[in-house]
């Protein structure tokens, strides 16, 4: 990304609809506008995205909205821009200590809140979270950082003790080992 230019993150909510992405990226880039980072899902038929982008120095937060809010009159695009300072360090995350911890049970009330306090409690930092229902059983994938969390034989009899007492199958591997496990191979 070059130097001497605003962040922001971008955060998008529509109903779902052809081409959203393509419309969002081009408003970008016709801001000189460099877009890094992106997450977009549709959830239950509306379209969700999270972005990171920088612009040039002149640009403001309304001209930034507008550029992406303009001809989405049919469904109109809510969109909240957050600028965000370059942070003062960034120190990258170690591959050793990225794991996946899946969590599957019976769809109750309270399920998200159930596991991460369990992280919450045991230092655990969630990266990224998807969660579905599929007919009466929830299903959760995330994506942890154990960096500040005890020894990773701590965390795991922990998780079993946890998964015990709130009747969970709780699975936890490294992220080398999912990736491996559940990558597909295009020849």
């Amino acid at each position: 990304m070059q130097q001497n230019r605003k962040k922001y993150i971008i955060s998008i909510t529509s109903k779902d609809r052809v081409g959203i992405i393509h419309d969002v990226a081009s408003a970008i880039s016709c801001m000189n506008g460099d877009l890094a980072d992106m997450q977009q899902q549709v959830l239950r038929g509306y379209f969700t995205m999270i972005l990171y982008a920088s612009f040039p120095e002149d640009a403001t937060l309304e001209e930034i909205r507008n550029k992406i809010t303009a001809g989405t009159d049919q469904t109109p695009l809510e969109v909240l821009i957050k600028e965000v300072p370059e942070p003062e360090s960034t120190l990258p995350l170690q591959e050793k200590n990225r794991y996946v911890l899946t969590a599957d049970g019976a769809d109750r009330i309270g399920f998200v809140a159930t596991v991460t306090k369990f992280c919450k409690d045991n230092g655990i930092n969630i990266l990224d979270l998807t969660t579905t229902v599929s007919g009466d059983r929830y299903v959760m994938i995330l994506f942890i950082d154990l960096s500040d969390s005890a020894s990773i034989a701590e965390v795991s009899d922990k998780l079993d003790r946890f998964a015990d007492e709130t009747d969970l199958n709780m699975m936890l591997q490294h992220n080398d080992i999912f990736t491996a496990t559940n990558e597909i191979k295009i020849f």
